[in-house]
């Protein structure tokens, strides 16, 4: 099993993709994927850097939370850090 930094790092590879298909409904908005947040307010505080060095790191404006894409799943699914590996890994990021 991949570690957790590999995890994230592959999934940083293909952000939007990624972001559509876990983090909809959301928009992009430049080098950014703009969602409300894991707890679904309307405020739209939460996004995802898309490309460049910050690659899939994400910031809660309104909490200044911050994190990456395996954190976001990892939050929004409710699992545990390696149930978060055990189910990213089976999705077959490559």
């Amino acid at each position: 099993m991949l570690s957790a930094s590999q995890l994230a790092n592959r999934l940083a590879r293909d952000a939007e993709a990624v972001c559509r298909h876990d983090l909809s409904p959301a928009r992009r908005a430049g080098n950014y994927w703009i969602v409300g947040a894991i707890a679904n307010r309307s405020d739209k505080s939460l996004y995802v850097h898309l490309s460049g060095p910050r690659a899939g790191r994400s910031t809660d404006a309104a909490t200044d939370e911050y994190g990456d894409l395996l954190d976001l799943a990892r939050e929004a699914c409710g699992w545990s850090t390696v149930s978060t590996q055990q189910n990213v890994s089976t999705r077959g990021i490559s």
